[in-house]
């Protein structure tokens, strides 16, 4: 049903979706332990080792299964445990712990782009007269660095259990902040709806599209900013 090269490449975007989300969840993991709440150090999850991160089915399989189809991949990883009374500040520091797994894929896609301009300037890595290099950078180097902005930016949806909740709840005034935390139960109903819906009934706006122009818009300034644009 699939061909070798269909099966290779998808795998090669289940690693990069691991690697990514690795680095998300250490960022919650250690902004919280700098926060003062050691849960995620104690259980091991303060840690770049994916194993400890990796959820079978939202981390590998069904985002394998998505890249085997082609089609745009949704997953996710353990969620890191955080003890609120651990915190001098709860509010504002379940806000930057939120915050800090988006961060640090921004980060990783201005790291990403640095070394892909000094692997251009300063080495033989040359796309346009090697199609090893040219595998290397449309399979791996350039989308990993859109996926790192497509996983930043797709969090930060306020709706409950992406961090973006968290970050608004924090935000907002703290009776403002008690009636947004109302709409918990309905976050995952309106999620699914958000990405499955457009497909089912066409007259429902596709957010999905407009968040694409939104990560395509913020990887073109990071790209900007150091110097391959």
């Amino acid at each position: 049903m699939f061909s070798p090269e269909q099966i290779y490449f998808a795998i090669l975007v289940v690693v990069q979706f691991i690697i990514l989300l690795t680095f998300h969840e250490w960022g919650h993991a250690k902004s919280a332990d700098m926060l003062g709440d050691p849960t995620a150090r104690d259980l091991g999850r303060s840690s770049l080792n994916p194993g400890v991160h990796i959820d079978l089915w939202g981390t590998v399989l069904i985002p394998l299964s998505m890249a085997l189809f082609s089609v745009p991949g949704i997953g996710w990883a353990k969620p890191v445990p955080v003890n609120p009374y651990n915190l001098k500040n709860p509010r504002r520091d379940l806000m930057l712990i939120a915050a800090a797994g988006p961060a640090m894929n921004i980060f990783l896609t201005f790291l990403i782009l640095v070394l892909l301009r000094i692997a251009l300037e300063f080495t033989p890595f040359n796309p346009s007269k090697s199609s090893l290099h040219a595998v290397i950078y449309l399979r791996v180097v350039k989308p990993m660095a859109f996926y790192s902005v497509a996983l930043a930016v797709f969090n930060m949806l306020p709706l409950f259990p992406l961090d973006g909740f968290s970050v608004v709840r924090g935000l907002l005034p703290e009776s403002a902040a008690r009636q947004f935390e109302k709409s918990m139960p309905y976050g995952m109903p309106i999620l699914m709806c958000l990405i499955f819906l457009p497909h089912f009934l066409p007259l429902v706006p596709n957010v999905f599209g407009y968040l694409f122009h939104v990560i395509y818009a913020i990887h073109d300034l990071i790209a900007q900013i150091v110097g391959l644009r």
